[in-house]
């Protein structure tokens, strides 16, 4: 074994959570050091195992490197003396403000003024999303007495408007020239936020619920609605097209959800022309576009009789020209939201051209 073996393990992991081979590189170690964040809970593990560890103090990168140099050097030791016994380093594979192996590797080389014979052994799998639980901890931080201020008195009616805003700022990233880019990546992730803050918020109502209650009700609802995928094989639906999976989609929605009028279920928030597009859609999915559709042209004929002497029968007309933009756009799936603010931003970079040209400041 070599002088120096590093185990890195995922702080996003709860302690104690290691594959076989982790922990038999642990047993069969003659020493063992632990310097993660969790060091305690890790600490009481290795107890359990029959395992002696020595706590480093992990509050700060020379602290770490320190207590390291002292193991290596014999200094750490009880009686003071070297020994050749490899060391095992249970270390946090990722930090906020220690080095990762790597890192810690060429810092502890540089302190002891020699290269080490070392290794580094990744025994600590994480699955995807589990970063999730370290954000979970973070808000949990923030939230607890001794926490921040700000974070505390937060209700969700007080963040609303912040939900609102991050979700228009991805929105912003998702139709500009880099969607796929690190700003939208750090944009999904204010948004991201913003439910791991109500979630918090949620454990302390009188109903108390959880992330984990939210992500269980969206996984519930993704095995109801997709059984072509998610059904025992024996009663898997079979689905050749898209529209198949938007009707059976549907279908399932309905019979979870009857809707006593056409417009329920719909926020009242809603911009309106999304609003729209979510009532035209639901009414042809129905069967009640056609009803709709001529209903909305008697209204058509009164206002274009009243126009004439009527301010508000003209706007009734006007509202049915952006209606029928509206039918039409949901007629061949496409959103009329997104397309309107693409529009905006054309405006917006032609105005702002206009205002500083040549022609424009003579």
């Amino acid at each position: 074994m070599s002088e120096l073996v590093m185990l890195p393990v995922s702080p996003l992991n709860a302690a104690g959570l290691l594959t076989a081979a982790g922990w038999d590189c642990l047993r069969s170690a003659g020493r063992v050091a632990v310097g993660s964040i969790a060091a305690d809970s890790w600490e009481a593990h290795l107890r359990e195992a029959g395992v002696e560890a020595h706590l480093l103090d992990a509050r700060s990168a020379a602290a770490l490197i320190d207590g390291l140099a002292g193991l290596l050097t014999g200094e750490g030791e009880a009686d003071g003396s070297a020994t050749d016994d490899p060391l095992v380093l249970l270390i946090d594979s990722e930090h906020p403000f220690l080095p990762g192996p790597t890192a810690l590797l060429d810092a502890l080389e540089a302190r002891l003024g020699r290269r080490l014979d070392a290794d580094v052994r990744f025994a600590s799998p994480t699955a995807p999303g589990s970063a999730v639980v370290e954000s979970v901890r973070i808000m949990h931080a923030l939230r607890s007495p001794g926490g921040d201020v700000w974070s505390a008195e937060q209700t969700h009616q007080s963040l609303a408007r912040y939900l609102l805003e991050e979700t228009f700022e991805v929105l912003d990233e998702l139709e500009g020239p880099d969607p796929d880019g690190p700003t939208a990546v750090e944009e999904f992730g204010d948004l991201l936020f913003q439910l791991v803050f109500h979630a918090r918020i949620g454990m302390e109502s009188a109903s108390p619920w959880t992330l984990d209650d939210v992500a269980r009700s969206l996984n519930r609802k993704m095995y109801r609605r997709n059984p072509h995928v998610f059904a025992p094989e024996d009663e898997r639906t079979e689905v050749g097209t898209v529209q198949d999976v938007v009707d059976q989609w549907q279908a399932v929605k309905s019979a979870e959800k009857p809707r006593s009028h056409l417009g329920e279920g719909i926020p009242s928030a809603l911009p309106a022309l999304q609003a729209a597009f979510k009532l035209i859609q639901r009414a042809r999915t129905g069967g009640e576009l056609p009803g709709i559709l001529e209903h909305l042209e008697q209204v058509r004929i009164a206002a274009e009789s009243a126009a004439p002497t009527d301010p508000e029968a003209a706007i009734t007309l006007d509202a049915l020209d952006l209606l029928a933009v509206v039918v039409r756009a949901e007629e061949h799936d496409r959103d009329p939201e997104s397309a309107l603010r693409r529009l905006n931003r054309l405006i917006d970079s032609v105005g702002t051209a206009r205002s500083v040209s040549p022609d424009h400041l003579a």
